[in-house]
């Protein structure tokens, strides 16, 4: 811009006529730089205006500020416009020296003002926040205003007796009932002003109420002098109640030890007789401050009988909506004692002292950051708000600013002022509260009835539990105890045993039930208890995995010692900990050289033995107590003679100090750096910045410290572990528990284990098992026939199945319980027929040849690459029969084929005299290979103790001398049969080169594609010997008897649910499927749903087999696989 300037000549200047009629020269201003982007060619004085092209001579210039020191600096500018705005206010906050402080981290809302009105407590955060919010969010505005917590409450009603309305309310006390309603304790409904507008109360910080005096006044050397002042003494020096009066309200008169009797004085030395005979003067808050109203409710215990502040006194009741009124007074009187917020003292803490406090535990506090936070500044510390306006366009604006409050940024500006941050589960549900970032979706929560849960037991649970609660209360209209005391007394309350406390609706543990406590019922997570009421039982839920945390303190000997050697083993814990002495521990599998500089001195046990680098000095050993699981657990896993007594060393310095309160353990490591403790890891993520995990050596040889990914891995072992939650099975109590859990098995519950720092169930797949669980509770308590109905039936449906009969019985039980009249679901139909697996192959690809076409087909083998082909092992496209049809194979549950005699008859009295069969036995007893076929492929001759060299017969007493004499007569399925298939290549090693069944023997080989006819023939012939699935024998073992047989560990065993689940019934353990047509996936889901529920479970387990409950993982691949079908169809 060119700026002309005119200069007019003045009478009497040098250089000049005072009669001369000439006007002088115009000079004019401007840029007078040819290169400039605004050269002025008229100009004749350069008045420094130039500007140029910066940004390589591009084509367009940027204008803006490029002061780096200006509020709004413009990194993109190239041309300076003159437009910089400076902080012109000397005392503005200097944020980068706040520790703690990344303002990088903010995260900026939409422009526009935020207007903040209310409590002089709140103040100091409110201000801070809003300078620095809006310094580095441009075109955000923020005005702050004091006018105590009525204000705020008023304000944010838009009650214009308060002020204009704001969108945030500051307040240090709770909204008085005259003010505003509620009906879920945080969202507040005006009842004064605008009473269309709500509020919700957000926690903004923690503050210890000071009582304060000036430093090294009369008043502080009286009060130092008594150690700190009594609530009761508090209550005299500002009550305006006579002596007589406050005794009749329960005022204790020794408090006040030389009183002079006379109410109408109020001295320092009544208080003790070392202290000045002076007037006490008062000061506080006014009536309109939430720290008035705090202070009066604390300390006057009648102040609903009209007790209030004495305004008899030298100046009355000093009093101030502004705190600073208060220190300017309390600095003018040294006599003079008052109250505020602790940042207030904090500020001023140069000229003025803060009095302890006698607590609840009779201890006098000082207020401080600590034991304002922990709780042991009491009656006095307190929750300060800020109260939102709930509105839309206001929230947009307010939200983002309460994010950054609540962020670790905002949060060192909190402990900048003196004040105590919240804990971050309390800034989790604060802005869940507000619906900011940062926060849980309330919205999403399903609640179930109103009402409220008790809930008891295991510390290492307990902060899953309390977050839990605390979210699902805040969406819901469920009021949540939650109780300590161990797992002990978790499994007792929930069985109602009297002797560990009223009876709860949730049992808590880190452990599992002990067989004194409860009895289990056969699907392995239902436990009837022993004590207590024992006509109750509870379902036991595993809600996280945790890695139970051995600790030491940060920086402290031990952990110096420890890091050095890298970890410790399992055998130096055990060490550490024992009552043994080395030659017990030796003598139960202990190695000594865990223990590479022993002083071979029992009675001690010094650091410096496991390495010389570690000072000589005792360990001292802590942990949980003997209530807990997590000390069963610790006990269980690291001292490996606990069965016969070995257990935690009492004859230590310090004993065995425990607790079932794990803060206990907490306390003792930081008073004692030498001592090693342990407790569950969400305690130690809690402590991480007193405390050190150590690194435990893990099977595989490596040393792994505890985290939320080394325990979801499984290679923090052996210390990883369950923890549960058990509901009491009661409806009434049902109906309110389970909807409780499943929030906890959401995504918004998975997100809060985590918090915590345990691994939630979804890590490992074990979630939606559990979800299964609930739902067989919801279905056999609480839901009612019309709820039933809409879940696990659709429209009716008849549903075709064909296949195995090792498969049969499972899936005709289901159609039993599923379909038909009287059933789950009476409009289903469900056809079951017979024919073998390679019927179930070919009907369900509708390969004519093996009959028509069906939705389902059963098989107790895989697939033949003749009959289908796959990628994924699990889908498969038929190759024989409509070869545009695809199936998904689907698990049943687990057969441990069964190779069955007559009960009592000559074989039976023959195998059960050998101890059982060897597979070289069983292949000797089918095959019609020779002996030397059968020695060229492997087949151990020695199988066959008394052979009679004869290859055309098979005598029970070639196995043995005692059997007898007679012809092994062999039956088993047909060629048809999956059963077949799977017996033959298990114990026909060369059934590859044509090793087949014996047809040479008498009756030849005995098959059918139905048991039944297996059955009657071994009745028959009690030399017979026979095969089929594990239901089958179950079913008939009144007049059967299955043989053990050899196992690769060389252990003979029969089958059982308990072998097949564990494996160790091998080579003959297998698993059953189903195969469905994808295309009929959508008629026959719910069936699924309910088949592969723990309603159908009960079904697969009472026929005889192992369902898939038994391993949450191939129950989890099972629904996986429903379910890629469903959401691809």
């Amino acid at each position: 811009m060119t700026i002309l300037m005119l200069t007019v000549p003045l009478a009497g200047c040098a250089g000049s006529s005072d009669d001369s009629n000439e006007p002088a020269p115009v000079d004019i201003m401007g840029c007078t730089d040819v290169t400039a982007n605004n050269y002025d060619a008229s100009a004749t004085s350069d008045d420094d205006s130039c500007t140029y092209d910066n940004n390589n001579n591009g084509t367009d210039d940027i204008m803006g500020c490029m002061d780096t020191a200006a509020n709004n600096y413009d990194s993109a500018a190239t041309v300076d416009d003159g437009s910089c705005e400076f902080d012109d206010d000397p005392t503005s906050t200097d944020f980068d020296g706040i520790a703690g402080f990344d303002a990088s981290t903010i995260v900026c809302g939409p422009t526009g003002d935020i207007s903040i009105a209310g409590s002089s407590t709140v103040f100091p955060v409110a201000n801070l926040w809003a300078e620095a919010y809006q310094k580095h969010c441009n075109g955000v505005s923020i005005t702050v205003e004091g006018g105590g917590s009525g204000a705020g409450a008023g304000r944010v009603c838009a009650n214009s007796e308060k002020g204009t309305p704001v969108d945030i309310g500051d307040m240090s006390r709770g909204w008085k009932s005259s003010e505003a309603s509620t009906d879920d304790g945080f969202t507040y409904d005006c009842l004064k002003g605008d009473t269309s507008r709500s509020a919700v109360q957000i926690d903004v910080a923690i503050d210890g109420l000071s009582v304060v005096m000036k430093k090294g006044g009369a008043a502080d050397t009286c009060v130092s002098g008594l150690g700190g002042l009594t609530v009761d003494q508090l209550r005299w020096i500002f009550s305006d109640y006579t002596a007589s009066e406050l005794i009749a309200t329960g005022w204790d008169s020794n408090s006040l030890a030389n009183s002079d009797n006379n109410d109408a004085t109020h001295l320092w030395s009544e208080l003790d007789s070392s202290c000045p005979n002076a007037e006490i003067k008062i000061s506080g808050a006014d009536s309109e401050s939430g720290t008035y109203e705090y202070f009066l409710e604390t300390i006057f215990s009648d102040h609903d009988n009209g007790e209030s502040f004495d305004a008899n006194r030298p100046d009355g009741y000093t009093n101030s909506a502004e705190d600073e009124v208060v220190v300017n007074y309390l600095e003018s009187n040294e006599a003079a004692i008052g109250y505020f917020g602790y940042a207030y003292y904090d500020a001023n803490k140069d000229a003025l002292s803060a009095a302890a406090i006698e607590n609840s535990d009779g201890e006098m506090i000082h207020p401080d950051s600590e034991t304002v936070g922990n709780g042991e500044y009491n009656p006095l510390a307190r929750r300060i708000y800020m109260n939102l306006h709930v509105d839309a366009s206001a929230l947009q604006k307010t939200r983002p600013f309460l994010a950054f409050g609540l962020s670790d940024s905002g949060s060192a500006l909190v402990a900048s002022t003196g004040y105590v941050v919240i804990p971050d589960n309390d800034k989790l549900l604060m802005l869940s509260r507000a619906g900011a970032d940062g926060g849980v979706d309330l919205s999403s929560i399903v609640c179930g009835p109103d009402g409220a849960i008790s809930v008891a037991g295991s510390s290492t649970v307990f902060p899953v539990a309390n977050l839990w609660a605390e979210v699902y209360q805040t969406a819901c209209d469920t009021t949540l105890t939650i109780e300590g005391g161990g797992s002990g007394a978790g499994a007792g309350r929930v069985c109602d045993n009297s002797e560990k406390g009223t009876a709860v609706m949730i049992g808590d543990m880190s452990r599992g039930w002990k067989v004194s406590e409860a009895s289990i019922e056969s699907n392995g997570w239902v436990y009837n208890c022993l004590k207590g009421d024992t006509s109750r039982s509870a379902g036991q839920f595993p809600i996280a995995a945790d890695g139970l945390s051995v600790v030491v303190k940060k920086g402290g000997a031990a952990d110096i010692c420890i890091n050095g050697m890298g970890g410790l083993t399992t055998d130096q814990v055990r060490w550490i900990y024992s009552d043994y002495n080395a030659a017990e521990l030796v003598a139960t599998g202990w190695d000594s050289m865990a223990l590479p500089n022993s002083d071979n001195n029992d009675a001690t046990h010094l650091w410096s033995e496991l390495d010389v680098t570690c000072p000589s000095a005792e360990i001292k050993i802590a942990g949980a107590d003997s209530e807990s699981g997590t000390y069963e657990f610790f006990m269980d896993a690291m001292l490996s003679d606990a069965e016969n007594g070995e257990i935690f060393d009492s004859n230590r310095p310090d004993g065995y100090t425990n607790s079932a309160e794990d803060e206990v353990v907490v306390n003792y490591l930081e008073s004692n750096d030498d001592s090693i403790g342990y407790f569950g890891y969400a305690y130690y993520k809690a402590n991480q910045d007193k405390l050190t995990a150590v690194a435990i050596k893990n099977d595989a040889g490596n040393y792994v410290a505890p985290s939320p990914t080394s325990v979801a891995d499984g290679t923090y072992n052996p210390l990883g572990r369950f923890i549960y939650m058990n509901l009491n099975i009661n409806p009434t109590d049902l109906a309110m528990t389970l909807p409780f859990l499943e929030f906890g098995f959401s995504d918004v519950g998975d997100s809060l284990v985590e918090q915590v720092g345990y691994v939630p169930l979804t890590a490992g797949g074990d979630a939606s098992m559990e979800i299964q669980r609930i739902t067989k509770l919801y279905h056999d308590h609480v839901w009612t026939s019309a709820q039933k109905d809409a879940y696990w039936c659709a429209s009716d449906q008849t549903i075709t199945v064909a296949g195995s009969s090792t498969v049969f019985p499972v899936m005709n039980g289901w159609a039993d319980a599923y379909s038909g009249t009287n059933s789950l679901c009476p409009g289903y139909t469900l056809t079951i027929e017979g024919g073998g697996s390679g019927a179930g192959a070919g009907r369900v690809c509708d390969n004519s040849e093996k009959g028509t076409k069906v939705m389902i087909g059963d098989m107790s083998r895989g697939w033949k690459s003749t009959e289908a082909s796959t990628d994924d092992g699990y889908t498969y496209d038929c190759l024989v029969g409509d070869t545009s049809i695809t199936v998904t194979q689907l698990a049943v549950g687990l057969d441990g084929l069964s190779v069955v005699v007559k009960k009592g008859g000559a074989a039976d009295v023959c195998v059960s005299g050998m101890g059982g069969l060897t597979t070289d036995q069983v292949r000797w007893i089918y095959s019609d290979y020779t002996a030397a076929e059968l020695v060229a492929t492997g087949w151990d001759s020695n199988s066959l103790p008394n052979s009679d060299g004869d290859d055309s017969t098979h005598l029970w007493s070639e196995l043995d001398p005692s059997c007898p004499s007679s012809e092994i007569k062999i039956a088993g399925a047909d060629s048809e049969s999956g059963t077949y298939e799977f017996f033959m290549e298990a114990m026909l090693t060369d059934s590859d080169n044509g090793e087949s069944f014996d047809l040479n023997r008498p009756d030849g080989y005995t098959n059918s594609a139905e048991d039944e006819v297996i059955v009657n023939y071994l009745e028959s012939n009690g030399d017979a010997i026979g095969y089929f699935g594990f239901a089958y024998y179950v079913a008939e073992q009144d007049v059967l008897s299955a043989l053990a047989i050899q196992n690769d560990a060389g252990d003979f065993v029969a089958p059982s649910a308990e072998t097949i689940a564990d494996g160790s019934y091998n080579p003959l353990t297998r698993a059953i499927y189903i195969n469905v047509n994808n295309e009929y996936m959508d008629e026959v889901y719910h069936f699924l749903r309910y088949a592969f529920s723990p309603l159908g479970d009960e079904i697969v387990n009472g026929v005889g087999y192992v369902p898939l409950s038994g391993s949450s993982s191939a129950w989890q691949d099972t629904w996986m696989r429903i379910e890629n079908v469903m959401n691809s169809s």
